[in-house]
């Protein structure tokens, strides 16, 4: 039996041995990395072991992005913390919850805004916008003041928020808001409102900017952007744009058609002088897999001042069915999330879709576009990694390429337990089938007369 004991006891050890060789990685401090590891199934989540101020959040399509169901969480993002760390922000069974459009990275790295954050010590369930603190774990709810709505058939759902847009100074957020259902004229169909609006942190108030709007239209990458001085933002509206103050007060509204957008929440030139829209070229409406990858976006201007088209940059053109603007580096570079189609993605008219969205990005890469026509990946992550945000200082400062961390095993949530068991169950029972084969042939035969 201690054989069988001795043994079982190098097998952890053995265990813990390979494991180690696969724990964490190279820090890479106040930079982007060039490279990104898939989480562990079981990986320790932000309120367990803050990871720090985060460089990038991550999400996508493996095991540690998508538990399974009744046993695991099945929405998870990871928060890739500066000195290496690999930490989850879990969502229960919002599987589809997408960096960059629903979860937003503040602009320094250190808090993720979100509508709904599984395990917040702010109460999971409990109306409001919450904003996690990675580096203490700590989460804070903001209702605005607003109270509940009702959304048909006896149902209601919280006023506040889902965050756009962060300010530069990471003190308030452009946020959507939630409106009453209203049916649309002439039929019994309830239609979901919403309605832009700034949150300030401190206060907790929310001030409603422009009328209640059908939730689903506004491209999801292009609902807003603060200008670097954060004392104004551009908000879309439609197919229209607006330039207002923080009080609301409108300088200028422009209409962008159906194929130019809002680049952007870090589509501000660095001096806040221009502003860049996305142009489409390329399947708009009725979309299969094949012509969503062959579309083409060209960056153009508008004045920010007037509203009016400016000269700027001349940037290559990329080929893919988003480009997302991040924010623009101190050397003249716009840095943009490029999506690819997922396998089977399709986009048909008046459909519920996103194009960055979870369900539609198969690929995602972080690209640099540069004045002259070049264009430098900056980051290409694994390919079950589909969505991202990126912390806005380090865009700014232009820190791209540092060390890759590699995800660390351990700490551990206790889910870790569904895969280590059965494991550690099976080797057990193996090794005493085999004590129990040995001793059973070292035992004496008894010869009788």
């Amino acid at each position: 039996m201690r054989k069988a004991l001795a043994a079982l006891i190098f097998t952890g050890v053995v265990f813990a041995t390979v494991v180690r060789l696969v724990d964490g990685g190279p820090a890479p401090g106040d930079t982007v990395p060039g490279g990104l590891t898939l989480p562990w199934m079981w990986q320790a989540t932000v309120q367990q072991d803050p990871p720090g101020p985060a460089s990038i959040l991550a999400g996508g399509d493996s095991l540690g992005f998508r538990g399974v169901e009744d046993y695991d969480a099945e929405g998870k993002v990871a928060a890739v913390g500066r000195d290496g760390d690999y930490r989850m922000l879990l969502y229960a069974d919002w599987s589809t919850v997408t960096p960059g459009q629903d979860v937003l990275l503040s602009p320094d790295g250190r808090y993720a805004a979100q509508g709904y954050l599984a395990g917040s010590t702010a109460g999971e369930y409990a109306d409001g916008l919450d904003v996690v603190d990675l580096t203490t774990g700590r989460s804070t709810k903001y209702t605005g003041g607003l109270p509940a709505v009702a959304i048909g058939y006896g149902l209601t759902a919280a006023g506040c928020c889902a965050p756009a847009a962060w300010a530069p100074d990471g003190r308030s957020l452009l946020v959507e808001t939630t409106a009453a259902d209203v049916r649309r004229p002439g039929t019994a169909t309830l239609e979901s409102r919403s309605r832009l609006g700034l949150l300030d942190l401190a206060t907790n108030t929310v001030l409603p900017i422009g009328a209640e709007r059908p939730a689903d239209p506004v491209r999801q990458a292009s609902r807003g952007a603060f200008a670097p001085d954060g004392q104004h933002l551009v908000v879309s509206e439609g197919d229209r744009l607006r330039l207002i103050d923080r009080t609301g007060k409108e300088s200028w509204t422009t209409t962008l058609g159906d194929r130019r957008y809002l680049a952007g929440a870090g589509a501000f030139s660095a001096d806040g002088a221009r502003i860049a829209i996305a142009e489409l070229t390329g399947c708009l409406d009725r979309c299969d897999r094949d012509a969503l990858a062959a579309r083409t976006w060209k960056v153009s201007y508008l004045d920010a001042a007037t509203g009016q088209p400016a000269t700027g940059p001349d940037l290559p053109a990329v080929t893919a069915m988003a480009i997302r603007a991040l924010g623009w580096t101190r050397s003249g570079e716009l840095v943009v999330t490029r999506h690819e189609p997922e396998n089977g993605a399709e986009k048909l008219p008046d459909q519920r879709w996103s194009d960055i969205g979870w369900e539609e990005t198969g690929h995602i890469t972080l690209v640099a576009l540069c004045a002259g026509g070049a264009q430098r990946t900056l980051l290409d992550p694994p390919g079950d990694v589909t969505t991202m945000d990126v912390a806005a200082d380090l865009v700014r400062a232009g820190s791209f390429g540092g060390p890759a961390p590699r995800a660390a095993a351990f700490p551990a949530r206790p889910v870790v337990w569904w895969v280590v068991a059965p494991a550690v169950v099976l080797t057990a029972v193996a090794l005493l089938t085999v004590w129990l084969v040995i001793r059973r042939r070292r035992r004496p035969v008894l010869i009788s007369d």
